[in-house]
């Protein structure tokens, strides 16, 4: 009875936030364009056609050389959202300067750790090897996010720093790219405590 209602709970608290981001991108002041900002959506950083694995590029129009980067993991406690959910911060990001890559991820509980983080570390591995085909520069890398995302981003720039043993893991370390700024806003860092 506890995991239907949470599986219940979620559903309902996914749909609530997706109708409000869909309402959000009518408002005239939504539209990318209006800010002097593109956007290239559903772009795949893992070429198996999962939904999960496509991220969106907000960039501002009429950039002249390399603009630092943000890579964005949405939250949602690891089960709901998405990038489409998110598109708030790809466009206030790229209001500011950056090329941002938001990306979706693989959800729990049909997809369990360390599924979302072995996204993040593919998406991130993508960013470094494209960010420059987007007019951005990977060396000024900045990665986020807030709730979930704010731990997923935390564990992958662990990995960045700490050699581990899983492979996914491994190979971000490899890369010998460490993020100039981690941003984890508001994590739930303590997953055997959610509602702490």
């Amino acid at each position: 009875a506890v995991r239907l209602r949470r599986h219940a709970g979620a559903l309902v608290v996914d749909n609530i936030w997706r109708s409000l981001s869909a309402a959000g991108r009518l408002a005239p002041s939504a539209k990318p364009e209006r800010h002097g900002v593109e956007r290239i959506t559903n772009v795949p950083y893992i070429a198996d056609a999962r939904r999960e694995h496509l991220l969106d590029v907000y960039r501002p129009q009429g950039r002249t050389g390399p603009l630092p980067v943000v890579l964005y993991v949405h939250g949602g406690g690891f089960r709901i959202l998405s990038k489409d959910s998110h598109w708030v911060m790809g466009l206030v990001f790229a209001r500011a300067g950056y090329v941002v890559f938001n990306i979706s991820y693989r959800l729990a509980p049909r997809d369990p750790f360390p599924a979302g983080l072995q996204d993040v570390a593919s998406a991130y591995a993508w960013v470094l090897d494209h960010a420059h085909e987007y007019g951005g520069d990977p060396s000024r890398l900045v990665i986020a996010g807030e709730s979930a995302g704010a731990n997923l981003v935390t564990a992958a720039t662990l990995a960045t720093v700490q050699r581990r043993p899983e492979p996914w893991a491994r190979a971000l370390f490899d890369r010998e790219h460490v993020p100039r700024v981690v941003m984890p806003a508001c994590g739930v860092l303590q997953v055997s405590d959610p509602d702490r």
